[in-house]
């Protein structure tokens, strides 16, 4: 909470007053925190780093609205995610479209391969997804969004949810299986 740690209140006043030297400590402060959000829904970091760039503008503008009743880093995650959504929904459908139909769908997969994976397994399988994919797998699985949600989000379907969630993870265990072969194989 922003008000139990004194420096944080300072600063919080301080940026909802306008001083640019406390944004700047304020943003290189929540960068580390932020930036991973961003790359959970983002190929790349030169992608992500622009996206979060907006994220604070958005959140300095909304300081004022900051109520100091939650956890603060609860808020700018928050503000955050939404951020990158509304820019992905901002993207242009025919680059997904494109996206879709470039890309060839492996043989179906068993379901168990996925629970076997570590976290940090998953994350470096994670960016080899397409865009629409990845982002449906880090909202429900990471995020724990309903298919209701995600579809809101992201202005799909709730079917159109479900199906890229389970071509994620069909993607996601094939690439687990074939890395695990290549190295059980070696």
């Amino acid at each position: 909470m922003a008000a139990a740690n004194p420096d944080i209140a300072t600063l919080l006043t301080a940026c909802r007053r306008g001083d640019v030297r406390a944004q700047e400590t304020f943003y290189r402060r929540f960068f580390p925190l932020l930036l991973p959000i961003c790359l959970r829904y983002l190929p790349t970091r030169q992608a992500a780093v622009p996206v979060l760039n907006q994220a604070m503008l958005r959140i300095f503008q909304s300081l004022d609205g900051y109520r100091e009743e939650g956890a603060l880093e609860g808020w700018l995650v928050t503000v955050t995610r939404n951020t990158v959504l509304t820019h992905l929904r901002d993207e242009s459908r025919a680059q997904r479209r494109m996206l879709e139909g470039q890309f060839v769908w492996p043989a179906e997969v068993p379901n168990d391969a996925l629970d076997q994976l570590a976290v940090e397994d998953i994350l470096k399988l994670l960016v080899r997804l397409p865009d629409h994919l990845r982002v449906v797998f880090s909202l429900v699985v990471f995020d724990e969004y309903t298919h209701a949600e995600v579809a809101t989000a992201l202005d799909i379907t709730e079917t159109a949810s479900r199906w890229r969630l389970r071509k994620a993870r069909q993607l996601l265990q094939a690439a687990y299986l074939a890395t695990h072969q290549i190295k059980s194989g070696s």
